[in-house]
């Protein structure tokens, strides 16, 4: 399909999460499910479940480190190897990818103020529930509580970004394997969070695009690179 093609059926699926996120109950219906009324639990806990926790959290997070860390020490290493001159378009844009997703979609809970399911008054917690586009209750003291950091999720974008790997792969196989296990990681990443209350559906949806939509951009944004600085990126000609 055609890159800006993609680009606009994307955004307009980010906006249709919005939307939904919005004007339906899904959330809350789905998030439900998770969470034990009668004694205030969710379905995971960090300490009940160290083992899940390390594998489906920290441990994520290192192998995400791992794998841009020795993508950069390729990368370094194809100014001195005729032989990985070839991977450098793919390397430079997996590494962007790897450090750009997270840092614009975890950097956007900076500014939506939206509070973590765990913490709302619904789950026994001690804020309101307001969505992305609401306003909070009058009786709220804003300036007496810090804002919500939950929206989108931060946690599975990392696992999300590794869906660039379609675009670094030649072989149309690998290119689907590439976006399967970015696909899986950042869902595996997201729903464990949700067992546990930190993060609605919505909010893994939202990042699950929103990598994607930058995915497109920096794939974009590269090709225009690799045009006008054909040496660096070893194309003849």
């Amino acid at each position: 399909m055609n890159m800006k093609k993609q680009i606009i059926i994307t955004a307009l699926l980010l906006a249709l999460t919005l939307l939904a996120e919005q004007f339906t109950h899904l959330d809350v219906i789905l998030q439900n499910k998770f969470f034990d009324f009668n004694t205030c639990s969710w379905m995971l806990s960090r300490q009940n479940n160290l083992l899940l926790h390390f594998f489906f959290y920290n441990g994520a997070k290192i192998a995400l480190i791992a794998a841009g860390a020795v993508a950069f020490i390729i990368f370094g290493a194809s100014f001195e190897s005729a032989k990985l001159r070839g991977y450098r378009y793919a390397l430079l844009l997996f590494l962007s990818a790897m450090a750009i997703v997270p840092l614009v979609l975890a950097g956007a809970k900076k500014y939506t103020n939206v509070y973590c399911p765990a913490q709302l008054t619904l789950y026994c917690g001690t804020k309101p529930y307001a969505k992305l586009f609401e306003s909070y209750p009058a009786s709220f003291d804003r300036k007496a509580n810090n804002k919500g950091r939950c929206f989108p999720a931060g946690h599975a974008s990392g696992g999300f970004a590794l869906m660039v790997l379609f675009f670094c792969l030649k072989k149309r196989r690998n290119k689907w394997l590439g976006l399967t296990s970015g696909v899986c990681a950042g869902w595996a990443m997201g729903f464990y969070q949700m067992l546990r209350g930190e993060h609605f559906l919505s909010h893994t949806v939202t990042s699950m695009f929103g990598a994607w939509l930058i995915i497109l951009l920096l794939v974009l944004a590269m090709d225009a690179a690799k045009k006008k600085y054909p040496r660096f990126f070893a194309v003849k000609e």
